[in-house]
């Protein structure tokens, strides 16, 4: 029987590496999906026809809109938007506090639902979740290109977490991972 301090250990662990139990079992699932094809799919993108990286997730208050502001900085033309969310809220605080340490501001930040948001041909949709892809394909009226954030460095996490209520431990490594994969992406789309 493990001791209340090994229990306690590996709720650290959890939490620091995948925010929850659910996270971390959410991560576990959708790795194994990839490593027998799955998501084989989101990594067939035609590189030279993406001139905008529109990068979504359920709220566009953490992820999507780190995710947008770190490309820009990059000089990756982008926007960010929500699948389940308000227009013109605020990112999180939590998100901005964590962002700003990082020389990334989110202050000007405002949310965006996605059915606000014009797409067009040259936009490489990019999400955090294999259910927001699938969302997209089932839903948008014309076919575009869509990949997982997390197929694009090491480690493959074709799942990210969503750090919203997770430790500030948590929001540092999925801010890693989004910068990682970012900057994969961006090398990508200069070459």
């Amino acid at each position: 029987m493990a001791s209340n301090t090994e229990t306690q250990h590996k709720r650290n662990w959890i939490e620091r590496n995948y925010s929850t139990r659910r996270g971390f079992a959410r991560t576990l699932w959708h790795q194994s999906i990839y490593y027998f094809g799955g998501y084989r799919d989101y990594l067939n993108i035609d590189w030279g026809s993406v001139k905008r990286l529109v990068f979504i997730c359920k709220g566009n208050i953490c992820r999507s809109a780190y995710s947008e502001a770190f490309a820009k900085a990059l000089k990756i033309e982008s926007i960010s938007c929500g699948l389940d969310t308000i227009e013109r809220a605020p990112a999180n605080p939590d998100a901005i506090r964590i962002a700003m340490r990082r020389g990334i501001s989110l202050t000007e930040h405002k949310t965006q639902p996605i059915m606000y948001l014009t797409l067009c041909k040259t936009d490489l949709l990019v999400v955090m979740e294999p259910w927001q892809a699938l969302f997209l394909k089932q839903n948008l009226v014309r076919e575009h290109q869509i990949t997982l954030l997390g197929l694009w460095s090491k480690p493959i996490r074709p799942h990210i977490q969503d750090p919203f209520g997770a430790s500030a431990e948590y929001f540092e490594l999925c801010f890693n991972h989004i910068e990682d994969y970012v900057k994969k992406i961006a090398n990508k789309i200069k070459q």
